[in-house]
């Protein structure tokens, strides 16, 4: 996770030098927004992996669900974000995206902004291998006592142009929209790794690594993504 300090860290820096050339002023928008996200990123190589020992495949279309809180100084352009998300439409699979973006608005009215920037940030997907396995995994299974896991993480990048649209207003400070945006995800993956998780007080917490199993490769994906949602808007002073 200290990744992703360091990133969002680096979009506040830099983003900070060019709102610092701007007029001050302490008021300023805060977005909340949640969404559903679609792509056709996916892993061929542990797709076939899963399928030959009868695990459910990574969908062809994965399906995220977003949650995102942004901030837009007054008097500026540039749209400051932190975002976190999650697969919904996988089984023994978990996915989880979480990172920082900005952004800058070329068209910006009362009621619609459209933005061009790009996200960094950390993901992480985990296999919960509770079904068949092969010969070398099933001996580690019986050494370890316990259900073994693949889990790999990397670094995630997202250029993107997004929209928001926000027809109903509700007094001076609350506004209510939809927004969506079209992305390129590029997810860098690292090597799979075999492990479990320990059972503290019938919790599943911390990983436990075993090794990177040879029948397993390093990929890398890459996909277009589609989002849309729903955004509200406050005004703050």
């Amino acid at each position: 996770m200290k990744l992703c300090g360091y990133l969002l860290f680096f979009l506040l820096t830099a983003g900070g030098s060019v709102h610092a050339q701007t007029h001050p002023d302490s008021t300023f928008s805060l977005l909340l927004n949640s969404s559903l996200s679609f792509t056709h990123a996916n892993d061929a190589h542990i797709n076939r992996w899963l399928k030959e020992y009868g695990y459910p495949t990574e969908p062809h279309t994965p399906v995220f669900l977003n949650f995102e809180v942004a901030a837009i100084p007054a008097d500026s352009r540039l749209l400051y974000s932190v975002h976190l998300s999650t697969i919904t439409n996988a089984n023994d699979l978990t996915s989880f995206n979480l990172g920082a973006g900005l952004y800058a608005a070329p068209v910006k009215t009362k009621s619609f902004w459209l933005f061009f920037g790009g996200a960094l940030g950390y993901h992480a997907d985990i296999i919960t291998l509770d079904g068949n396995l092969p010969p070398a995994y099933k001996d580690l299974a019986e050494k370890y006592h316990s259900a073994l896991s693949l889990r790999r993480c990397g670094l995630s990048v997202e250029p993107a142009m997004r929209a928001f649209w926000y027809p109903i207003r509700l007094g001076q400070i609350l506004q209510a929209g939809v927004f969506g945006g079209l992305g390129y995800d590029i997810d860098l993956n690292s090597m799979w790794r075999l492990g479990y998780y320990s059972n503290t007080k019938g919790r599943y917490d911390h990983f436990f690594k075993i090794n990177k199993p040879s029948d397993q490769v390093k990929v890398s994906e890459y996909g277009f993504s589609l989002a849309a949602g729903l955004s509200v808007r406050l005004n703050l002073h």
